[in-house]
């Protein structure tokens, strides 16, 4: 598995620039600067509202979730072009083979951009933001921690390939972990660049930092249960040793969330490399029990 990290400057986005990746593999330098290319164009011409110039580089698969959580498909979005809502300066990319990432931050709004390797190119296979809190409140945490069923021994989705249900193996092998509160065995289910930004943070999380997290809230046994899979809202993609999962969780009390989350074969196992998590603003919440 290659990866590769490149940061995007507003100033050096040309071509000439992005061929100068001399310290990666041909076919990844390649790969990242012919996908960061079409990353650009898009965001230009989302800026002029151009729809002749986006709708070529949408896939047909497109999920696109906006800082609400509404979530729509190519077709809506081509009915009523959102309005741009952030540049690529200085945006964060990771090249898997034939699956690229795109993460740009500005202030509490972030977005992720997946571009999928396909047959006619590259394509926008997920546009998803996150508007995180300004300061911490209080939020809706999950209840402590007891027997957890979904996700951790079922989830409401069926696999279509291996790839996918090695990727809901790790995922239930991780949501175990955290129920237990134990780091160890959560981390190796993570790649290093890993993070998760969810709307009810203030700041994106590291794999670091959420190890960090586990080991606090273990010590002052405030583990709680995480929150299951909702049925008939799962789609996974599976782009080469890459898995592309989106799906709306079943929360323990209040509003639901929808979450893009990308995983990776490394070393025979896969491992989560990024979570995008939006609370769904306009729906209804779960009362407390």
């Amino acid at each position: 598995m290659r990866r590769s990290l490149h940061v995007i400057v507003t100033a050096a986005i040309g071509v000439g620039t992005l061929g100068a990746i001399s310290s990666l593999p041909l076919r990844a330098a390649g790969a990242e600067q012919t996908a960061l290319e079409a990353d650009h164009a898009f965001i230009q011409a989302l800026g002029r509202s151009d729809k002749a110039a986006v709708d070529p580089l949408l896939d047909p698969e497109l999920i696109w979730t906006d800082s609400e959580g509404r979530t729509q498909d190519r077709t809506q979005v081509l009915a009523h072009l959102p309005a741009s809502t952030l540049d690529d300066a200085g945006s964060k990319a990771y090249t898997y083979d034939q699956v690229v990432t795109v993460r740009t931050d500005s202030g509490k709004l972030h977005v992720l951009r997946v571009w999928a390797r396909r047959p006619s190119g590259w394509r926008l296979l997920v546009y998803h933001e996150v508007k995180q809190a300004e300061t911490a409140g209080g939020g809706t945490p999950a209840p402590p921690a007891k027997e957890c069923i979904n996700p951790c021994k079922t989830v409401p989705y069926q696999p279509k390939n291996d790839a996918e249900a090695g990727v809901i193996k790790s995922w239930q092998a991780l949501e175990t972990a955290v129920t237990a509160g134990d780091s160890k065995a959560w981390a190796p289910h993570f790649a290093d660049e890993f993070v998760v930004i969810g709307s009810g943070g203030t700041d994106p999380v590291t794999k670091e930092g959420r190890m960090a997290a586990l080991d606090k809230q273990k010590q002052a046994g405030t583990n709680g249960a995480p929150a299951g899979l909702a049925p008939n809202h799962t789609r996974m993609f599976t782009i080469g040793d890459t898995v592309v999962m989106n799906c709306q969780t079943l929360p323990h009390r209040g509003k639901p969330a929808h979450i893009t989350r990308v995983w990776i074969k490394r070393g025979g196992t896969w491992q989560m490399t990024a979570s995008f998590q939006t609370t769904i603003q306009a729906a209804a919440p779960v009362p407390e029990k």
